[in-house]
């Protein structure tokens, strides 16, 4: 599916009404390039209407993730001399404007650990700062096994 773009703020039932109306009436819709194309020709998954006017939609070939609380797009991976089981990728915050979403800026790192649980996702500015955040995250999820396994040995000399 599709994302739609935030900044539109009618329902797709209210779109696809209005769609086929200002379709009928010859309405333009506007490109980013700043030139016009009639709305007729132009696909409802591919226009949104937008501060009063319909507004095609730039292509956009990423898949994007939600990571903590932002969208982002994942780039290329970081190599890196660590020993640790994380990977780490270059990364953008995903930001629209009328015409979709804005060109991206890989300027964040993402840290990536996969379990049976699933994959688990954290970002920051540096590789040590994602690093740490996904820590967080992961003994968050884990703080019972984490602590069982830790003190496993101090709970044995209590018992004695």
């Amino acid at each position: 599916m599709k994302t739609r773009n935030p900044l539109s703020q009618q329902t797709l039932e209210q779109k696809k009404h209005q769609y086929d109306i200002d379709s009928a009436n010859n309405v333009l819709a506007y490109k980013s390039d700043n030139t016009t194309i009639p709305l007729r020709c132009i696909k409802p998954e591919n226009v949104e209407f937008i501060a009063g006017l319909w507004r095609v939609q730039d292509v956009f070939n990423y898949t994007i993730s939600q990571i903590r609380d932002k969208e982002m797009v994942l780039g290329q991976r970081i190599e890196h001399n660590e020993k640790t089981f994380f990977e780490y990728y270059k990364a953008a915050s995903v930001n629209y404007n009328c015409y979709g979403l804005l060109p991206l800026n890989f300027d964040m790192v993402v840290a990536k650990y996969t379990t049976d649980k699933g994959e688990y996702l954290a970002y920051g500015h540096t590789v040590s700062s994602a690093r740490a955040f996904l820590g967080i995250r992961l003994y968050d999820e884990y703080m019972d096994l984490i602590h069982k396994e830790a003190c496993k040995n101090v709970m044995q000399k209590v018992r004695k």
